[in-house]
């Protein structure tokens, strides 16, 4: 199993690549070719991105 990270950038803090990073990231389970499961965390931004739609990357 592994598992990868999807990080928002130049957000108001710095996302750490671990389960327990402040924004509190929510799991995806992925089926890979194999078969195995592996998992998509997908960070959240603090600045509020994903409610305004901008990416702030800019």
């Amino acid at each position: 199993m592994s598992a990868l990270h999807v990080v928002p950038i130049g957000d108001l803090v710095e996302h750490v690549s671990e389960d327990d990073c402040l924004c509190e990231p929510t799991a995806k389970p992925v089926k890979a070719d194999d078969g195995s499961i592996d998992w998509l965390m997908i960070h959240h931004s603090l600045d509020g991105r994903e409610l305004t739609g901008n990416d702030h990357s800019g």
